[in-house]
């Protein structure tokens, strides 16, 4: 079968510290590496059946804060064609958005943060077959650009905003509750538990929550607040400290508060610049090193969730996020979900 090309438009909304940029490049530059090693495990895995076949993906990168966004016309606005039909070849046409992390605040009184959220809000409304994905600040502007106002003659009782956390920095390695509604569309998170939490790097100081006077937020003794989103958007999950760790609307949006991107070495580098920046007592600084390393395994790969949820990432722009059923078994993505003891195992 030919395979699936995927062509994903990256807005890099900040730099590396200069320790990770000589190692690592452009926050665009990773993102292009670990989608591509995610496509080639996925199409690897023979527990993973593909709809339309074995992934591939491009990468263009653009500098969002000088001003540089993908052209409308470029952005698919019909479905997908054979390559040859494609303008400018195989990846002519933009499938995919994502929006990296930023030093910045989504709420900060930049111009390029006005016109990146004015973007969002035109290929949400104009481009339906464009999807897209946020990391950290990436995830908190489009909250911001998408559910801060309501929408389709929705009361602004279940209207969210971004906001400096109340707890502090949510650092490193935390336990993340996923929900099985989200979970349910996605394989690679099918072990995903209570028990079994959700782990991948985290280094924000920013929250998505219920704006004031919203009805969307239900304290709950047993454990974080729980957050009810307007229809059709799904709450990823949450953590002790962040009530919504990412967002979820099928076919259309899917954010992460945390950084799949990000390893310990990354987030390790990136907090020490931070603390020096802030003046962060050395105390501090070693607390959070301490949560950062958490997922660290000396001569070897760390020991998180980060692969999972590139795959996840992936499929997502792949349009694998479908649940159904055949044959009466549940499917996610296409794909017969095998059971959880199995995949535990």
């Amino acid at each position: 079968m030919a395979p699936h090309r995927i062509h994903v438009a990256v807005l890099d909304t900040d730099v590396p510290c200069l320790s990770v940029y000589a190692k690592r490049g452009l926050y665009s530059s990773q993102f292009r590496v670990l989608l591509q090693s995610a496509a080639k495990r996925i199409n690897d895995n023979p527990n993973l059946t593909l709809q339309n076949g074995p992934l591939a993906v491009h990468v263009t990168a653009f500098d969002a804060v000088g001003g540089s966004l993908p052209a409308l016309e470029s952005l698919r606005a019909s479905p997908r064609m054979p390559t040859e039909h494609h303008a400018g070849g195989p990846f002519g046409a933009i499938d995919a958005i994502l929006i990296t992390g930023s030093a910045c605040s989504a709420y900060d009184p930049y111009p390029w943060i006005a016109e990146l959220q004015s973007f969002i809000q035109t290929v949400h409304a104009n481009y339906p077959l464009v999807k897209m994905f946020g990391s950290c600040f990436g995830h908190q502007i489009i909250a911001q650009a998408l559910l801060s106002t309501p929408a389709n003659g929705s009361s602004a009782s279940n209207t969210f905003h971004v906001v400096r956390a109340a707890t502090g920095f949510e650092m490193g390695i935390q336990p993340i509750t996923l929900n099985p509604s989200f979970t349910a569309h996605f394989q690679p998170l099918a072990c995903a538990s209570s028990q079994n939490p959700f782990r991948i790097q985290l280094i924000h100081g920013d929250q998505v929550l219920p704006a004031p006077g919203s009805t969307a937020a239900v304290a709950s003794a047993a454990g974080p607040t729980v957050v009810s989103l307007p229809s059709p958007w799904i709450n990823m999950g949450s953590s002790t400290d962040c009530p919504i760790q990412g967002l979820y609307n099928p076919g259309r949006i899917l954010t992460y508060q945390g950084h799949f991107e990000f390893d310990a070495f990354v987030n390790s580098e990136l907090c020490q610049a931070f603390g020096r920046r802030m003046n962060w007592p050395a105390a501090l600084v070693a607390a959070y090193m301490e949560q950062i390393n958490r997922a660290l395994v000396p001569g070897q790969q760390d020991n998180d969730d980060s692969k999972a949820a590139a795959e996840t990432v992936l499929l997502f722009f792949a349009g694998e996020d479908q649940p159904g059923k055949v044959d009466g078994e549940p499917v996610a993505n296409g794909m017969i979900t095998p059971p959880l003891e199995e995949l535990a195992g």
